[in-house]
C-alpha cells in the first residue's frame, strides 16, 4: 500500500503533522507503536490551551481540571518557600492518554489512516520514494515525518541525528494515585469539580531536581526529573529522589487512602535542534525527536505541536531541508526552546542549581525576619545568567 506521506509516532507532534497534511489533501498514514495513541507516555501535564488552537479544534479537548493556581516550591536544607500564583484562564491539567487519542482522532477525521501496534524498524530510499520498514511489512511514501519521541531509533539509524549523552538529558519518573473526586476536592480545597492546581518544585536534596504535581479529576500525579549525569555520578535512582520529595512534602498523608495506579519513567532531552539536523531529503523530524522541550517552563507539548504542524506543511509542500529548518527557527515555540538552551545548560549544573534554590530560600526567609544583611549574592554569576536568559550572551 502506498501513501503520499507516512508519519511515525502518534503523539502531539505526529498527530499535528498528520492532521495538517491530511487537511491539505495528502494521502497520510499515521503509525503508532503502542496499542493506542498516548499509551507509551508518562501520563499527564499542565498545558496552555492556546497552543492547540492553530492546529486543532479545541471545542472538545479532554481536560481533567482547569488550573486555578500554580504553587512554586523551593526546598533546600531545612528551608522551604512556597509561592501561590493565581491563574485566570488558559491553563489546564490533562491526561496524555485521553489527550493523545483526541489529537489522533482529529487527524483521522481529516482523512489520515491511523494504524497502531506497528513498530517502524527503519526508513530507506527506494528510487525516488521512501520505503518504511515495519514489523508488519514494508510501506512506501513520497515523504516521511519522524515524530518518534526522544528515543528516536529510526532517526538515529538513518544517521539524521545522534543519540543523547548523559549530559544532555534528564531522567523523569512519575507516580499517579487514584482518589475519588470528592476527596480530591476536599483535600485540595476546590470549590468545583473542574477546579485544579499544579505544583512546580525545585529542590537540592538528596540531589538537585525539578518536581511537579498535577491534580486530575480522580487522581493525583507527582514526579521528579534529575539530570542523568548527576544520577550516574551520585549513584542514586530517580525513585529514591521521588520518595525523599514525597516525604518532605507530606505527600503520602495528602493522598492517604489512595491506590497507586501508575508509575512510569521518561527521558527528557535538554539538547537537539539546531545543533542536530531536523531534516534529510524529504524526511522531516519534529517534537522530542529533535529535542524540542522547554525545561524552563516544563513544556514539551507546545513545541511538539508547533514543530509537528510545520513538519506536516513541509511534507505536504515538499520543502527542501534548509527551508524547513528556517521555518522551525521562525516559530515562537521552537525559538523559545532554542534560545533557552545556553541558560539551561548553565542551570542544570549542580552548583548553579543549588545556588539559586538556596538563595531564593535564604533571601525570602531573611526578608521575613527583617534582616537581609546575611544574604550574599553572587552578582557575577547572576548577571551572566541574566544575559544568557535575554540572549545577549550565547554561551
Amino acid at each position: 500500500m502506498d501513501f503520499d506521506i507516512i508519519v511515525v509516532g502518534a503523539g502531539p507532534a505526529g498527530s499535528a503533522a498528520a492532521l495538517t497534511a491530511a487537511k491539505g489533501g495528502a494521502k497520510v498514514l499515521l503509525l503508532e507503536r503502542g496499542p493506542e495513541p498516548g499509551s507509551k507516555n508518562v501520563s499527564g501535564a499542565m498545558v496552555r490551551l492556546d497552543y492547540f488552537t492553530p492546529t486543532f479544534d479545541v471545542s472538545s479537548i479532554p481536560i481533567e481540571r482547569k488550573v486555578k493556581s500554580v504553587d512554586l516550591m523551593f526546598l533546600s536544607d531545612n528551608n522551604r518557600v512556597r509561592i501561590n500564583i493565581n491563574v485566570d484562564a488558559n491553563l489546564a491539567n490533562v491526561g496524555r492518554l485521553k489527550l493523545d487519542k483526541w489529537m489522533a482522532q482529529q487527524a483521522e477525521k481529516a482523512g489520515a489512516l491511523l494504524i497502531t501496534k506497528t513498530t517502524v524498524l527503519g526508513v530507506e530510499r527506494d528510487y525516488d520514494r521512501y520505503k518504511v520498514i515495519t514489523d508488519r511489512g514494508d510501506i512506501r511514501a513520497d515523504r516521511i515525518v519522524l515524530a518518534e519521541g526522544v528515543n528516536a531509533l529510526v532517526s538515529m539509524k538513518a544517521n539524521i541525528r545522534p543519540d543523547l549523552n548523559p549530559d544532555q538529558a534528564v531522567q523523569a519518573v512519575k507516580e499517579v494515585y487514584s482518589l475519588n473526586k470528592d476527596e480530591i476536592n476536599k483535600r485540595f480545597g476546590f470549590k468545583a469539580d473542574d477546579e485544579g492546581t499544579s505544583w512546580r518544585i525545585l529542590g537540592t536534596d538528596p540531589v538537585p531536581y525539578a518536581g511537579f504535581l498535577y491534580v486530575y479529576k480522580d487522581a493525583v500525579a507527582i514526579g521528579v526529573g534529575v539530570p542523568m549525569s548527576i544520577l550516574i555520578r551520585r549513584k542514586i535512582t530517580p525513585y529514591t529522589v521521588l520518595d525523599e520529595v514525597k516525604e518532605r512534602l507530606g505527600f503520602n498523608e495528602l493522598v492517604k487512602g489512595s491506590s497507586l495506579r501508575e508509575y512510569s519513567a521518561k527521558v527528557i532531552p535538554e539538547y537537539g535542534f539546531p545543533s542536530w539536523r531536523a531534516c534529510s531529503g524529504k524526511i522531516y523530524l519534529a517534537g522530542d525527536a529533535i529535542g524540542l522541550v522547554d525545561p524552563l517552563t516544563f513544556d514539551g507539548i507546545g513545541p511538539a505541536i508547533a514543530s509537528g504542524t510545520l513538519a506536516g506543511k513541509a511534507s505536504l509542500e515538499s520543502y527542501e531541508c534548509n527551508r524547513y529548518e528556517a521555518e522551525l527557527l521562525k516559530d515562537r515555540e521552537v525559538r523559545k526552546v532554542v534560545n533557552s538552551r545556553p541558560l539551561v545548560k548553565e542551570l542544570i549544573n549542580e552548583d548553579n542549581f543549588k545556588y539559586y534554590v538556596r538563595t531564593v530560600n535564604e533571601l525570602l526567609h531573611s526578608w521575613v525576619y527583617g534582616d537581609l544583611s546575611k544574604v550574599k549574592l553572587d552578582v557575577g554569576r547572576m548577571l551572566k545568567h541574566l544575559l544568557l536568559g535575554i540572549g545577549v550572551l550565547k554561551s
